[in-house]
């Protein structure tokens, strides 16, 4: 008598369900991936325009510096919008400038802060 090799039903369906779960999770996997790299490039755009614009504003040689200062620029094929206050200090011979950097669509939420501190530019030394 002859005796046939091979799977039966219930082993194949095992292997499928194996397969399909292992599929979902690297599916999963991929997605956060992507989001975690679409996520890292909006902050470095962001980033890049907060120093472009704090190292804009040292260059200013104007005192005080305006308390508020926004615009608009392209990079990264979007638009974002940034924002530029100067606080008061104790210390009247510097001011903390802070920027914050948002996505144009979306400009309820802030991507990206920075802060740093300026000083009189004829301040003795």
């Amino acid at each position: 008598m002859r005796r046939w090799r091979g799977f039966t039903l219930l082993e194949v369906l095992i292997a499928l369900a194996i397969f399909a779960t292992a599929g979902a999770a690297i599916l999963q996997a991929s997605a956060s991936h992507l989001r975690a790299v679409a996520q890292l490039e909006e902050l470095t755009l962001a980033s890049m325009i907060a120093n472009n614009q704090l190292q804009q504003a040292q260059l200013n040689r104007s005192w005080p510096p305006r308390e508020l200062e926004q615009g608009e620029v392209s990079l990264g094929n979007r638009d974002w919008q940034w924002q530029l206050r100067a606080v008061t200090v104790p210390d009247q011979d510097l001011r903390e400038l802070q920027i914050s950097v948002r996505l144009a669509e979306q400009p309820e939420q802030v991507v990206y802060q920075l802060k740093t501190y300026v000083g009189r530019p004829d301040a003795p030394g």
